[in-house]
Formats: structure tokens, C-alpha cells, sequence
């Protein structure tokens, strides 16, 4: 399967825009009523199938690359990719 490894730097952003970024990519863990409650909310990344690396390098399916670069530079990153090719067994749902 072809695939794009996607690895992004967000030097230069504040701390805030850099969170929010990186939320927005991959998702995060939501804790309501005094941590009583976890919620699971999911990223542009997590939606599709994916390895995820850590938080700023992630392998997605090749169609997907160009939508994922683009959100990244209109935010102000940075973003590098890598075109490989990877089994489908390797993919997260």
C-alpha cells in the first residue's frame, strides 16, 4: 500500500497553537465531571487509518497526505513527508 510518513515541527507557534494543533491532528483524551468520565475525541489523523509514531510523525495512506500537509501549513507548521510503501497489515483502524 503507498503511503505518506508526515512529520511536523511547530517551532515559531505559541504554546497554545502548537496544543491546539497537535489536538486537532491526533486527537486527545477528554475528562469531564472531575475526571469521572473519559471521552476519546479523534483527530484528522485518527479519523482514517494510520500508524502514529509519536505526536508530530504519523504514516497515513497517500490519498489522505495532501489534506493533512495542508492543514499543518495553513496553522503555521511546518511539515516534511516521506512517500513509502507499507504493508496494510501495519495500519490502526
Amino acid at each position: 500500500m503507498k503511503a505518506t510518513l508526515i512529520s511536523y515541527t511547530s517551532n515559531g507557534l505559541s504554546k497554545t497553537e502548537s496544543s491546539k494543533l497537535s489536538k486537532a491532528l491526533v486527537g486527545y483524551t477528554d475528562k469531564s465531571n472531575r475526571a469521572m468520565y473519559y471521552y476519546k475525541r479523534k483527530g484528522l489523523v485518527t479519523n482514517t487509518k494510520n500508524i502514529i509514531i509519536c505526536r508530530s510523525a504519523f504514516i497515513v495512506p497517500k490519498n489522505m497526505a495532501k489534506d493533512i500537509i495542508s492543514f499543518i501549513k495553513e496553522r503555521g507548521a511546518k511539515a516534511l513527508s516521506w512517500d513509502l510503501e507499507i504493508s496494510q497489515k501495519y495500519f490502526k483502524d
